[in-house]
């Protein structure tokens, strides 16, 4: 009885801590998924109102493919996904448009000065990008650590119970 709860604590915590549930798991869908070599397009929303797609990534509320009006600003954007995640640089997020071009942009800059130059306009198919600060990838190694720790400790318990 001893070794089978020890198997169902390792097993529980192996899955929590590198498991995911079915509902994280990205799912495929065929019909909707879009090519790279294809053409930007451009959609007409209700209202006679003209729709871009954007890829979001990173630490924001929601990331992921955005239809937005074209006359969005990278801000609109960022704020229709939940804003920023107390982890985000907002002085470094990167827009990579189609073409390879990369573009900086600092939004902290422009939280201060309030200066519209500073964000470039976005056109379909840019993929934003709002990187997460030196802070969130340490405080994600010890999470990994402290997990590995526990699985290891199980791991020694159940070595002394025979």
């Amino acid at each position: 009885m001893k070794k089978t709860l020890l198997i169902f604590l390792i097993f529980f915590a192996f899955n929590f801590s590198f498991g995911q549930s079915f509902d994280q798991v990205p799912q495929f869908n065929a019909a909707s998924s879009q090519f790279s070599d294809k053409p930007a397009q451009y959609i007409l929303g209700s209202g006679d109102i003209l729709l871009v797609n954007v890829n979001l990534w990173g630490h924001v509320g929601r990331p992921g493919i955005y239809s937005i009006p074209s006359f969005y600003t990278l801000i609109d954007l960022i704020s229709s996904a939940g804003g920023p995640l107390s982890t985000a640089r907002m002085n470094d997020v990167r827009i990579v448009r189609k073409n390879q071009e990369v573009i900086k942009v600092d939004i902290e800059q422009f939280l201060k000065t309030g200066d519209n130059s500073l964000l470039p306009q976005l056109q379909p198919g840019d993929t934003i990008i709002v990187a997460g600060s030196i802070q969130d990838i340490f405080s994600r190694f010890v999470g990994l650590m402290r997990d590995l720790a526990i699985i290891a400790n199980v791991f020694v318990l159940a070595s002394r119970v025979k």
